[in-house]
């Protein structure tokens, strides 16, 4: 049997399972009266800590409405292809839930994530042969060359390159859409809410290689004069990366209450179909002065911008994994909470990460990453 089917298998058998009682139930409305929440909008007055403590596990649940933000930092493992593959970089990241829970004890989770790192690249800082520049070949304006960076280097305070190596270059969306349903409380008051539903992931990677060379050639001028010309080339490869994930996913959230103090654990599980594209380039940038020596010399230069193209390619993988979270969150007041927990992410397989010609491995389309970190946010009626 696949690992495809059995998935399916496993999703179809709890389906039935949680969703056994709301099937023989006289009325059932999958989707909660906007108006279901009707709260006093009192959600920072002051904690009653007496009556918190004598509340039962199920009153002391909150129903309808709730929302959460968490800012995350999460370590994100290297591509295979990268020596140091063993270590890993830390990226922010945000990641917002909300959505409802009835009387019914049924609702709904909405959850999205978007992380914009991590951002990590090995740099070489490489002067260019003439520093000023004042005499460039058409140039409409009469200003010096533009290097590939600002002309104005801080660091170098003159004209140079500053050559990137990348080492792990990640970013990742993420949207849910979960059915949940909340259990009776179990005997020392903790409660479990399963939960089945939809997953859209995006994780994009990106390679990049640079170098920088220089050489010196002949020219023959009109009369027979041979004169010395020189060259500086920079080459830039640059492969982008894009895995598009659709699947399901189940799992169960664990809570319990200790005073103010609510603990917390989830654990997903999930199957998606990756819709991969890969896309490169070549791209080089010649300069060339007319004379040598031209350091701080006032000689024409003329620049010259080639590429390849855009090489396109696909590929379709099967990714599973799972998510892991556990939460410590604190009441502040009636309905308002501040919290902090770890968070990791697994995609076991069928993941596909960047590498250039000549610089690794480019159809390793398999691969995996793992994410795990901390995060710190805020809730309100969760």
């Amino acid at each position: 049997m696949s690992l495809l089917n059995l998935a399916w298998r496993v999703i179809a058998a709890v389906t039935l399972v949680v969703t056994g009682p709301a099937a023989l139930a006289q009325v059932y409305h999958p989707f909660a009266d906007p108006l279901e929440f009707d709260p006093d909008w009192q959600f920072f007055a002051p904690v009653d800590i007496d009556s918190l403590t004598e509340m039962s596990p199920r009153k002391r649940a909150n129903v309808g409405w709730f929302a959460s933000y968490d800012r995350t930092n999460l370590w994100t493992s290297r591509p295979e292809t990268e020596q140091s593959k063993s270590t890993g970089d830390f990226g922010w990241g945000n990641r917002y839930d909300f959505g409802l829970m009835t009387d019914d004890r049924s609702g709904w989770l909405f959850s999205f994530r978007n992380m914009g790192g991590p951002n990590v690249y090995d740099r070489v800082y490489a002067e260019r042969i003439n520093r000023v520049n004042t005499a460039d070949v058409n140039d409409p304006v009469n200003t010096p060359v533009i290097p590939f960076i600002d002309a104005n280097d801080p660091q170098l305070q003159t004209r140079a390159y500053i050559l990137g190596d990348s080492l792990n270059v990640v970013g990742l969306t993420n949207f849910e859409i979960n059915k949940t349903w909340r259990r009776e409380p179990y005997r020392y008051g903790g409660i479990l809410e399963p939960m089945i539903g939809f997953k859209y992931t995006t994780l994009k990677d990106l390679a990049l290689n640079q170098s920088y060379t220089r050489s010196i050639g002949q020219i023959t001028v009109p009369g027979g004069t041979t004169a010395s010309t020189q060259l500086e080339t920079l080459i830039s490869n640059e492969t982008r990366i894009q895995n598009q994930m659709v699947g399901g996913q189940l799992g169960a959230r664990y809570f319990t209450h200790y005073n103010r103090w609510t603990l917390s654990s989830e654990l997903r599980a999930f199957g998606m179909s990756n819709f991969q594209q890969r896309e490169f380039q070549q791209r080089s940038f010649i300069t060339e002065y007319g004379g040598a020596p031209a350091i701080n010399a006032a000689v024409a230069a003329i620049d010259y911008t080639t590429g390849t193209g855009v090489v396109h390619s696909s590929n379709t993988e099967f990714v599973f994994g799972f998510e892991a979270r556990a939460e410590a969150s604190y009441q502040v007041t009636r309905s308002f909470n501040v919290r902090a927990g770890i968070d990791v992410l697994d995609f076991a397989k069928g993941i596909w990460r960047g590498a250039n010609p000549g610089f690794g491995n480019t159809d390793l389309h398999d691969q995996d990453i793992q994410m795990a970190g901390y995060t710190f946010g805020l809730s309100i009626n969760r």
